[in-house]
């Protein structure tokens, strides 16, 4: 059960950060700022990923207990992780660029850190 909620919260962050981004959110991130937009991006993730741990966890002992703190530290962590590295794309220009190697790089170290969140997640050792 855990390898299926582990890919459905993987699942989600996929929906929440590409087909139910819009411009509004994409042109916050891409700078940081403003943290609005970015915020009810990551409101979606938490709310996803919410959903999900809804389903699997809220039988479980403490599952309520569980639920309750992951769902704020997805919102936050990944709201934190968006705008560090929309920051970054401001501070360092070539990393704003697709045509640069240091975007790809960017890119996968941001993908890797909301993977970490997710692992965390699952596992439960945030606590």
């Amino acid at each position: 059960m855990q390898t299926i909620l582990l890919l459905s919260l993987f699942f989600c962050h996929f929906l929440a950060d590409f087909p139910l981004s819009n411009k509004w959110m994409l042109d916050a991130k891409q700078k940081g700022t403003p943290f609005f937009p970015i915020l009810v991006h990551a409101g979606v993730h938490a709310a996803l990923m919410g959903i999900v741990l809804i389903f699997f966890l809220h039988n479980e002992p403490n599952g309520w207990f569980y639920i309750i703190k992951l769902i704020p530290f997805q919102w936050f962590t990944h709201f934190g992780i968006d705008v560090l590295k929309g920051k970054t794309m401001e501070w360092y220009p070539a990393t704003a660029d697709p045509k640069n190697k240091m975007y790809w790089l960017l890119f996968g170290f941001d993908q890797f850190l909301h993977a970490a969140m997710i692992l965390l997640m699952v596992t439960r050792e945030i606590w």
